[in-house]
């Protein structure tokens, strides 16, 4: 059998696919085989789906306490582990306190109400509307599996109004060409030089760097394939994940930039001593005590240059926003940028490419108003 990028399917000598899983009802192993992989993939997951179901204990007098961690085991198996962590953190700091302890049968809108106006002094909308979505998905479990009989994060369960919204610094989804100039040159020599150049030169998303393997670098080709994104988490440590979208498994074509940034970084990679984990022997970059760089050590890091550049602060996202201001400017379709930058709804990158837009012709507008 051959591996195949999907964890419990496997790939058979006659070409099927074989898929597989163990039973927690009884801890036996499952398994069937299909001629094509959206088949296997469909059926290994109905099928731990319902295995898992089997094990929901129906008590219609139960808290939502004892809902929550059922609901939340059950997903564990369905969901990334990233989602599965936010979930049980909107739990833990916004509904636990307020709800907890009360029957779910009881719960009504204005208790779930009750929950997003207690966080509305101390978060931003954006995290209330994500508690929201939190709590009704837990609820519409409840309601698909018979224990309660409505959602009550219904219509009238909506984010308070005077929520504070998200103040995002619009200006760097355009970073100049000089502040690019004087960060690279305050970058040289720093492990943040040539992964901030290539996402200057890809788009790449920071999940999808920090995981970028040498196996995904096709010199012959001058491509890169993109076909997971790497993530840590305080208990499992680091771990490879699918992109969270289909969209996300792309092909990026090198530019000429590109093809330099990676031939450098391959001449580093063959000079640098062996990793903390074998694992990561294969990845691109690494930090100098040979681990993955975190995203937030990416953003420290960069911080740390603009100020000695006496430019304004950037992230490494605003890096990929940089590339796609790129793109637009030199007159890439949409449909092209979203397919460039994995985006799985056109929307996200119609929103970017309006916002780029609409930068381009205020800088414009100015350059006319020095015009004697």
């Amino acid at each position: 059998m051959s591996k195949v990028n999907v964890k419990g399917i496997t790939r058979t000598k006659d070409g099927r696919y074989y898929a597989r899983f163990t039973s927690r009802q009884d801890g036996k192993r499952i398994g069937r085989r299909f001629d094509g992989l959206s088949e296997a993939k469909l059926w290994l997951e109905e099928s731990k789906y319902n295995d898992r179901h089997k094990g929901v204990v129906i008590n219609k007098s139960m808290t939502v306490n004892s809902w929550f961690n059922q609901w939340i085991a059950i997903l564990d198996d369905i969901l990334k582990p990233k989602t599965v962590f936010n979930y049980t953190n909107y739990y833990n700091n916004n509904i636990k306190a307020v709800i907890g302890e009360m029957q779910i049968a009881d719960v009504k809108p204005m208790h779930c109400m009750a929950v997003l106006q207690n966080m509305n002094k101390s978060y931003k909308s954006s995290s209330i509307k994500q508690t929201r979505v939190a709590m009704s998905c837990m609820f519409q479990y409840a309601v698909d599996n018979d224990i309660i009989l409505k959602n009550p994060v219904g219509k009238s369960v909506i984010v308070p109004s005077d929520a504070s919204e998200i103040v995002k610094s619009e200006r760097h989804l355009l970073i100049s060409q000089d502040e690019i100039n004087a960060f690279f040159e305050y970058a040289e020599g720093t492990v943040y030089y040539l992964p901030c150049r290539l996402v200057l030169e890809t788009g790449l998303r920071a999940g999808e760097l920090i995981g970028l393997t040498w196996d995904e670098i096709d010199f012959e080709n001058e491509c890169i394939h993109i076909r997971h994104t790497m993530q840590y988490d305080k208990n499992k440590g680091w771990y490879f994940i699918s992109p969270k979208s289909k969209q996300g498994i792309r092909d990026i074509y090198m530019t000429v930039k590109c093809r330099e940034i990676l031939e450098e970084a391959k001449r580093i990679c063959e000079l640098r001593h062996f990793a903390v984990n074998s694992d990561f022997n294969n990845l691109v970059f690494l930090s100098s005590r040979g681990l993955p760089i975190r995203n937030n050590s990416y953003d420290t890091g960069i911080a740390s240059i603009c100020r000695k550049a006496d430019i304004e602060v950037f992230s490494l996202h605003s890096l990929r926003h940089t590339f796609a201001s790129k793109c637009v400017m030199a007159g890439v379709s949409t449909k092209v940028l979203q397919i460039i930058m994995g985006h799985s709804d056109i929307s996200t990158t119609m929103n970017i490419y309006v916002h780029i837009t609409e930068d381009i012709k205020k800088s414009e507008i100015k350059k006319l108003g020095s015009i004697d």
